[in-house]
């Protein structure tokens, strides 16, 4: 009878050992069926004077998330406003990488991305930046998209060549990095032409008195005036030069996209980065029943790039920033909203200039 017990006891144990193995077999698979969450951080002035492209920019990259497809990881988009004040963005950072814990920041302007740069690598993380000044990438730890300071100025000299113009008159602000990067550019493309700068008036963002620069500007005739200032301040100083009875174009690089005010700037010709695809502004419409604005496409890109790195790491664990890094300069020829895109070894994804013109109010693409 007592070996009978025993037997029993035997197969009672080995019964109970093999349901223990499956039903952690069970929860192991469980397990590793849930998929892990990559953090993307976006920075971008969703109030103030550039709250419409802030707004522009958060919709294209909830747009992305819409558009992917099946994949190995889950995406999740936190976003702050900085309103495009330095010391806003460093604490929309430091909330970003400290409290939500995210992998990847997004931000706007060069100013911006100074400010981010240090944090993501002291948090062995990622940033993935629009500025025009390509020193804000190292390809480690800093990224970024737009189209460069040069590229943009080229358009705009090979423009003043084909009409005739030979005296330009410059209005700049100096707040913002991207917008001297812009005139130091223009400025080096005709130092060894006949296109002569007769006048230059520099001021900061919040000027709102520019009579006696208008006055000045005025009386060495130029044939054209190329504004690099940002709202509100572009609008201020283009009614002011109305007022005071300017009759020589305007022409900018950016500047009349940046506003909510495009019917100041109608029949003016300018430069900036080219115009998303077809498709891209089509989705965009569909979505949120209004056009895109400039920079979405470049956020929408950004979420797209940094996704297809993270999903081509091939490793059984969570990917590192350096893995994704890595796979970042890696990619070629990647089908974006801005045409096809590839990632330099110094972490710059390049997109195209475009002559443009504001015609009915709109942004219209001069050849379209």
């Amino acid at each position: 009878m007592k070996s009978v017990k025993k037997v029993l006891l035997v197969l009672v144990v080995a019964i109970l050992g093999i349901s223990v193995t499956f039903l952690l077999n069970g929860c192991e698979k469980k397990k590793s069926a849930v998929k892990e969450t990559f953090k993307i951080g976006l920075i971008a002035p969703l109030s103030g004077p550039a709250g419409y492209l802030g707004e522009g920019m958060k919709n294209a990259i909830f747009l992305a998330k819409d558009h992917l497809k099946d994949t190995k990881y889950n995406y999740e988009i936190l976003v702050e406003d900085d309103q495009l004040d330095p010391k806003m963005t460093a604490s929309a950072a430091s909330n970003l990488l400290d409290i939500d814990k995210v992998d990847v920041v997004m931000s706007v302007e060069a100013a911006m991305a100074a400010v981010i740069a240090p944090m993501v690598k002291s948090h062995d993380k990622l940033s993935f930046g629009i500025t025009a000044v390509s020193s804000n990438a190292d390809g480690e730890y800093s990224f970024l998209h737009w189209t460069p300071a040069m590229e943009q100025a080229a358009v705009i000299v090979n423009e003043f060549k084909n009409k005739g113009i030979k005296k330009v008159a410059i209005f700049r602000s100096v707040s913002l990095e991207d917008w001297t990067a812009y005139v130091d550019a223009l400025k080096k493309l005709v130092a060894d032409t006949d296109i002569k700068i007769v006048a230059e008036h520099s001021f900061t963002d919040d000027t709102k008195d520019f009579r006696s620069m208008i006055a000045q500007a005025k009386s060495t005739k130029p044939d054209i005036y190329f504004l690099v200032v940002p709202t509100p301040a572009v609008e201020i100083l283009t009614k002011q030069l109305k007022e005071a009875g300017n009759k020589a174009p305007l022409t900018s690089i950016e500047s009349f996209e940046v506003t909510e005010q495009p019917e100041l700037f109608e029949g003016y010709w300018y430069s900036s980065a080219s115009e998303p695809n077809q498709a891209y502004r089509d989705a965009y419409q569909a979505k949120y029943n209004k056009n895109q604005t400039i920079c979405s496409a470049n956020i929408y890109d950004m979420f797209n790039l940094t996704v297809r790195a993270i999903e081509d790491v091939q490793s059984e664990d969570r990917p590192t920033r350096a893995q994704i890094a890595a796979e970042l300069k890696k990619i070629r020829n990647f089908p974006g909203a801005l045409g096809n895109l590839s990632v330099g070894d110094d972490g710059v994804v390049v997109s195209k200039a475009q002559l443009k013109m504001i015609k009915d109010g709109k942004v219209t693409p001069i050849g379209e």
